[in-house]
């Protein structure tokens, strides 16, 4: 479509009057703008960091493009900047900024994923001493949930306990080895051993970045497992 046929499109909406959940963006027209080439899909999925747009010009567009996105909801009208990160049979995935997502909830946590990842514990500081401890032998552990802001693990050594920690030193294995400081915030009892969730402390901007690229990177890779499951579900009905 060109920017032309796009302008004379009528849609019939006010201004956003109110913030929305981001379920109120599923089924909504939305349009997809670069350089110099518009095209109206439906926004069919707005979770975590991504959204997808069903567009039958996907083909147009490629992976890094830079574009704007218009979705035209029943809460409003949204207009943001955004990048493609995937496509795949007649849909865009796209990056769902985190000034966009904040205006669909009053409240959001990063966003977590699953995941099976290694790494290592390298130094631990007890809490109340700031005792630090440097382990001779790293002790494995199991990163089960991943966010920007912290993570969700298991150790290998279920005689290792943390209960008592303060913060961690770590090395996680993301494809990539990322030492990590984290702070201990919770720890559950699991049938063998112990889950603990902590949240990353001082984290660098370029530790950040790394960790949001793997984040975003899962994100994707799981929506389009699930949606190939329910593809497949639907198929054999």
């Amino acid at each position: 479509m060109t920017r032309s046929a796009a302008a004379s499109l009528n849609y019939d909406y006010k201004d956003e009057k109110y913030k929305s959940p981001a379920g109120i963006l599923i089924h909504s027209r939305t349009v997809v703008e670069k350089d110099g080439f518009v095209s109206t899909g439906l926004l069919t999925y707005a979770e975590g960091d991504i959204i997808e747009v069903e567009i039958p010009e996907y083909k147009v567009f490629n992976l890094g493009d830079s574009v704007k996105i218009t979705v035209y909801s029943p809460g409003g009208i949204y207009t943001f900047l955004s990048t493609i990160v995937a496509k795949h049979n007649g849909a865009l995935i796209i990056i769902n900024p985190p000034q966009n997502q904040r205006r669909f909830v009053e409240k959001r946590e990063s966003p977590r994923v699953q995941v099976n990842q290694k790494g290592s514990l390298h130094a631990v500081t007890w809490l109340h001493t700031d005792g630090k401890q440097n382990l001779t032998d790293t002790i494995g552990l199991t990163v089960q949930n991943i966010s920007v802001s912290g993570i969700g693990f298991a150790l290998n050594d279920d005689d290792f306990d943390l209960s008592k920690a303060f913060a961690i030193e770590v090395e996680l294995d993301l494809g990539f080895k990322l030492p990590v400081v984290a702070e201990i915030i919770r720890r559950e009892t699991l049938f063998e051993g112990y889950y603990y969730g902590a949240r990353y402390v001082d984290m660098e901007s370029e530790k950040a970045t790394s960790i949001r690229a793997f984040v975003l990177k899962m994100q994707v890779e799981s929506y389009f497992k699930e949606k190939e499951l329910r593809e497949l579900k639907r198929a054999f009905k």
